[in-house]
């Protein structure tokens, strides 16, 4: 006698259940919608949940931790989304600032005189003569391991703030994920003003942030999407960010805006020695913090004024195959990024060292890496 057995794969999310369930089903409109998560007791953004079911008449929306960490939901058993979870960037303001980026996400450049500051992250927007440029995505990878959030619009001329860069969320479920609400992670509107004479004051829209799901079986008809912040009085908008899904089964039928992955790639949370990481070690021969804060307000390293260009800037690799092509970018606060390309050629594939010289320009700048991806 022969006996047949079949065996389906599913998904380890890894929740422990200590957050418990996520049960806004019974919810409907009223004063606590939106239901607003903070984030600040949850430092790494990571939480531990037996189940998630949000009802069509709830929007879950949150406020970022100290570490402005993504949002990272492990679930036991099935998630079940009718409502909306939304980690989109805020819109900038007409008083000359930049709106804020969503859980992850960068903010954008404050409206200010000729120029005005830039929005943050590897791909924030620049000033362009009175115009706050559009922010883009086209950093990290296809996978989102890491994942990162978006990057903010450059400010505007005057008080025109640029658009707050898109959060970032995974949801990991070891059962299934259906979708007939939306889920969010949208880049934050630049805001202006028409002028009859003189330049136009108008800020740069958020790229998209990344929305990464996880699940043994992905269902439903809602939507997703990553689209990039609009601009006022300019054709265009931010970068559209990615989204990502690692299943075994995907029967989802609903719609997706932004630059779409799928397949089955395990690693959840990279741990210590998992996962692309880089870092700038030095600038100048000047150690950087092991904790560097990325604000034009409190250095991380202060050069010399008897240093001379080009400056030569380390970049430690870990888990970067060698003599992949390593960018440098520096993002001052007037004017446009300077970016320089180099190789890590020193090492292994563990963990290798890029040498990259840079003109960067007087008064420094926020400086980011990025490696060269295949997509």
């Amino acid at each position: 006698m022969g006996i047949c057995a079949s065996m389906q794969a599913q998904v380890n999310s890894g929740s422990d259940g200590s957050d418990g369930a996520l049960d806004y089903s019974a919810y409907i409109n009223g004063p606590y919608n939106p239901m607003v998560i903070d984030m600040h007791d949850h430092p790494n953004g990571v939480y531990q949940y037996t189940s998630v079911n949000i009802s069509s008449a709830i929007t879950i929306k949150f406020s970022p931790n100290a570490n402005n960490t993504p949002v990272t939901w492990l679930v036991q058993s099935n998630v079940i989304i009718n409502g909306i979870v939304d980690v989109s960037g805020h819109a900038g303001s007409n008083n000359g600032i930049g709106g804020s980026g969503g859980p992850g996400g960068y903010i954008g450049g404050g409206g200010g005189s000729t120029p005005a500051p830039p929005g943050q992250g590897p791909g924030g927007g620049s000033w362009s003569g009175g115009w706050g440029a559009n922010a883009n995505y086209d950093y990290g990878n296809i996978y989102l391991v890491p994942l990162l959030g978006g990057s903010g619009g450059g400010g505007g001329y005057s008080s025109a703030g640029g658009g707050g860069g898109g959060g970032a969320i995974i949801i990991a479920a070891s059962g299934q994920f259906s979708l007939t609400g939306q889920v969010l992670a949208h880049g934050g509107d630049g805001v202006g003003e028409y002028r009859s004479s003189g330049p136009n004051a108008v800020g740069g829209g958020g790229s998209g942030g990344a929305i990464r799901i996880i699940a043994t079986k992905i269902t439903g008809s809602g939507s997703m999407s990553t689209a990039g912040g609009g601009t006022w009085y300019q054709n265009g908008s931010g970068g559209q960010g990615r989204v990502r899904f690692d299943t075994f089964e995907n029967d989802f039928a609903g719609s997706i805006t932004g630059t779409f992955t799928q397949g089955y790639q395990p690693i959840i949370i990279p741990t210590t020695g998992q996962g692309s990481q880089l870092k700038v070690a030095s600038v100048g021969g000047v150690p950087v913090s092991v904790t560097p804060t990325g604000q034009l307000t409190t250095p991380d390293t202060i050069l010399s004024a008897q240093q001379n260009n080009p400056i030569p800037v380390v970049v430690s690799c870990a888990n970067v195959p060698l003599n992949t092509q390593i960018t440098v970018s520096v993002k001052p606060t007037n004017g446009a990024a300077v970016n320089a390309t180099g190789y890590n050629t020193t090492g292994t594939l563990a963990a290798s060292t890029a040498t990259i010289s840079i003109v960067i320009p007087r008064g420094g700048g926020l400086i980011y890496v990025t490696a060269a991806t295949s997509n």
